[in-house]
């Protein structure tokens, strides 16, 4: 299939209809004006960014994972993708949709007016390429997070999502493949780091040539393209180290952005990513499930850094989520760290133990984080495959927990999804795995309505 060039039906209506994008931005400007400088257009990429969410995808893959159970304030939230019954018509898939759509309209609405600014310094011009270089960047983000979602990422013959770089509405678009959207998202990727004019995150509210390598690299691992995901996230782990176990508290409190390739940075009065497991009035939406709990070593430092004992709104002890509680009076309100160099050594080892003869370096690579995390921890070695695999289940649980990644990665695998509280598993042929294409897409678009992911008709 063709690369498609308008976007799909839901994301244009999103654009006309829905009440959060007829509201005018204070810090974005109007299309005739984005033309006028590389100032304006500065402008409408903070504007495109002031849209991106990364708490969707946080809220959306804890409660589908193993990793949380319902808390005593929860009033029913995501109850869809807990007991993972959500439906066309059902669920918070089509918010997720819609969202993500909505940003990448924006983004190559900027990239389109760009072609009009006028750069007339060499200072200009390096501006203006950084700009779209960090629109290409955010686009290609929330791309991925689409496929992930959407599609079954492990077929790459199977459908993907419709993929559009032009600003082009009503057109009805069909699925792309899941071969041709990692085909694309490489493609512009290779695009942005050209562009872009930070090497290394010295500022990560903006994206640099590492962020849009890291990202790259997560896409050549859900390709299994093996050989390549090590080799970029290699690029960036080098200039870019893991933090020490004395500097990692530091992150989650934003005292430090170590080892942060890429953020949406907060402030007061923006989304706050830790609400979506407790609020101010220490109301429990989700708690830490006992599974994960469980399986930390009580040498752990990330086990008090990211779940604590406390008491909910009823006075009932609850085991809170404190990742992303952030250290103000804000609860929840901190940056949201969308790429860090620990997934890039996680990437680097499961890449090598599947590669011929990588098994040594997939250990040490494995004990470097360990070192890093667990106190006094010793290293070890695990001589087959099948044992080290399962280490990294572990590791990316802990390490990577309430960053959006255990929901993918239990599928990547193949592996079942447990919830023992609520005796419900997710078997690896269940079509619940996979989001379903909203009813209000289908409903819109004729092309896309023939192409629903299987089980959902």
């Amino acid at each position: 299939m063709k690369l498609t060039k308008a976007i799909i039906g839901l994301a244009a209506l999103a654009l006309t209809a829905c009440d959060f994008t007829d509201l005018t931005p204070t810090d974005k400007v109007g299309d005739s004006q984005i033309s006028t400088s590389v100032s304006t257009l500065k402008q409408s990429l903070n504007g495109v960014f002031s849209k991106a969410s990364w708490k969707t995808t946080i809220g959306a893959t804890a409660t589908l994972s193993d990793d949380v159970i319902k808390g005593g304030q929860n009033g029913g939230a995501h109850d869809d993708n807990y007991k993972w019954t959500y439906s066309a018509s059902t669920g918070d898939h089509s918010g997720l949709w819609s969202s993500f759509y909505g940003v990448i309209a924006e983004a190559n609405t900027l990239i389109d007016n760009s072609t009009k600014v006028k750069a007339e310094t060499d200072a200009d011009k390096k501006e203006l390429d950084d700009i779209v270089g960090n629109a290409i960047f955010l686009r290609s983000y929330f791309y991925f997070d689409l496929v992930r979602f959407f599609s079954d990422f492990n077929d790459k013959a199977s459908y993907g999502v419709p993929y559009t770089d032009k600003p082009v509405l009503f057109e009805t678009l069909g699925r792309n493949s899941v071969e041709e959207c990692y085909t694309f998202l490489l493609r512009d990727l290779n695009e942005a780091v050209s562009k872009l004019s930070a090497d290394h995150p010295a500022n990560n509210g903006y994206a640099s040539k590492d962020a849009a390598r890291a990202l790259m690299a997560r896409i050549y691992f859900y390709a299994k393209d093996y050989d390549n995901a090590y080799k970029t996230a290699k690029q960036v782990l080098d200039a870019n180290p893991i933090a020490s176990i004395s500097e990692y508290p530091n992150i989650w409190i934003d005292r430090s952005t170590k080892e942060v390739l890429f953020s949406i940075n907060r402030t007061a009065n923006d989304e706050r990513l830790g609400n979506e497991f407790f609020w101010d009035d220490k109301s429990s939406l989700f708690e830490a499930s006992q599974e994960i709990i469980n399986s930390f070593d009580p040498a752990d430092t990330r086990l008090a850094l990211f779940i604590d004992d406390g008491l909910d709104r009823d006075n009932v002890p609850v085991k809170r989520i404190i990742k992303h509680k952030g250290a103000t009076a804000k609860v929840g309100l901190v940056n949201e760290k969308m790429l860090r160099s620990s997934e890039m050594l996680l990437i680097m080892a499961e890449a090598k133990a599947n590669l011929a003869g990588g098994m040594g370096e997939a250990n040490s690579l494995l004990n470097q984080l360990r070192k890093n995390r667990i106190t006094g921890w010793t290293d070890k070695t695990y001589s087959t495959k099948e044992e080290f695999m399962a280490q990294i289940n572990l590791e990316r649980r802990h390490e990577l927990c309430y960053e959006g990644h255990r929901w993918f990665d239990l599928r990547r695998w193949n592996l079942p999804i447990t919830k023992g509280l609520i005796s419900k598993t997710l078997e690896v042929n269940d079509y619940h795995r996979i989001y379903p294409i909203p009813l209000s897409e289908l409903e819109s678009n004729p092309t896309i309505a023939k192409q629903q992911n299987k089980g959902y008709q």
